[in-house]
C-alpha cells in the first residue's frame, strides 16, 4: 500500500516525448547505484562520503543517494542494460583486498602505457596518446559510450539535489535522448575516456562544463564529450563507436589536483569537519 501512495505519475523523460503516455516513474539515480556501493566499500574506516555543491563553497556529508522521479521502468532497464551495468562490471569491479584494478583499468594500462613510452614515439611526459575504440575490441565501447551519454543527458534536468544543470543546446539534448533509445551516435561529437594511470583517485566530479566541454569524473576515469567532426568521421569510417581512450598526464593531474583541492579549500560543515580525506592528496 505504501508503494502505491509513493508512486509518481508523469511523462518519462526518455520515452515520454515520443509516446506521450503517463506512466509510473521510478526514483532514478543520478549516479548509478553501483557507484555508491563502490564508494562505500572503498572508503577508509570511520570516514564519510562528502559532497561540495557548486553553489556554495561548503563540504558536508552526503546523507542519501541523489534521486529524482525521471524514468519509467522500461527506460530504467534501457539505461541499465545499455551501459550502466557494463560500466559497473568493467570500471568499478576492483579487488581492494588483493590490490587488483578494474578490468578496464588493467586493459588500458597494459595496452596504452607501452605505446606511450615506446622509444620510437619520441616519449615525453606531456605527450598525448589516443586510440580509437576499434583498436580495443576486448572492451565493449558502445556500452561505455551509452553510459557516458546517459550521464550527460541526465545532467540536463534541473530537479537533482545538489547538481547544477548542464546548459547544452536543445538539439544536442534531443540527439542524446534518441541515441539512448537506440538511435545513431551524436553526429560530430566524440566521447573521450582518460584513465588516471599515475594517481589513485577516490571521488566523483558531477557533470560540468570544463573549458566549454561537458566533463565528469568517477574514480580512476575522466569522461569528456568533445565536438570534433574530424575525429568523429575517423571513428565511424572504421565502423567504430566515436569513443577514444587517451593517455594525457597533464589533464589527469589537473583533475586529481582539482578533486583534492575541493576538499582542502572548502568550508567544512559540522557533519564533515572531523572527516579526513580517505586518499592521498599530496
Amino acid at each position: 500500500m505504501a508503494d502505491q501512495i509513493d508512486e509518481v505519475m508523469g511523462l518519462c523523460a526518455l520515452c515520454g516525448p515520443d509516446d506521450g503516455q503517463t506512466k509510473v516513474l521510478r526514483q532514478s539515480h543520478f549516479l548509478p547505484k553501483s557507484v555508491y556501493r563502490y564508494l562505500n566499500l572503498s572508503k577508509a574506516e570511520n570516514t564519510k562520503l562528502l559532497l561540495r555543491t557548486s553553489k556554495k563553497n561548503r563540504v558536508f556529508s552526503l546523507g542519501k543517494q541523489i534521486t529524482h522521479a525521471l524514468l519509467c521502468d522500461t527506460c530504467e532497464g534501457i539505461m541499465s542494460a545499455g551501459g550502466e551495468d557494463y560500466y559497473a562490471k568493467m570500471m568499478l569491479r576492483v579487488d581492494v583486498k588483493n590490490e587488483l584494478p578494474s578490468p578496464a583499468y588493467k586493459i588500458l594500462f597494459e595496452s596504452l602505457m607501452p605505446l606511450w613510452k615506446a622509444p620510437g614515439n619520441g616519449y615525453r611526459p606531456n605527450m598525448i596518446l589516443s586510440i580509437g575504440s576499434n583498436s580495443l575490441k576486448v572492451i565493449d565501447s558502445r556500452q561505455l559510450y551509452h553510459f557516458v551519454i546517459g550521464m550527460f543527458w541526465k545532467s540536463t534536468f534541473d530537479d537533482w539535489d545538489h547538481c547544477s544543470v548542464m546548459p547544452l543546446e536543445a538539439s544536442l539534448i534531443e540527439a542524446m535522448r534518441k541515441f539512448l533509445l537506440g538511435g545513431d551516435s551524436l553526429a560530430g561529437y566524440i566521447v573521450r575516456i582518460v584513465p588516471s594511470l599515475w594517481r589513485a583517485k577516490y571521488g566523483v566530479v558531477f557533470p560540468v562544463l570544463l573549458q566549454k566541454q561537458p566533463f565528469f569524473s568517477i574514480q580512476q576515469f575522466d569522461f569528456y564529450l568533445e565536438k570534433d567532426k574530424r575525429q568523429f568521421k575517423r571513428a565511424i569510417s572504421m565502423d567504430a563507436v566515436p569513443l577514444f581512450y587517451t593517455i594525457d598526464l597533464m589533464r589527469s593531474e589537473s583533475t586529481f589536483q582539482g578533486m583534492s583541492g575541493i576538499y582542502k579549500n572548502a568550508e567544512q560543515t559540522k557533519s564533515a569537519e572531523e572527516t579526513q580525506l580517505s586518499w592521498p592528496a599530496e
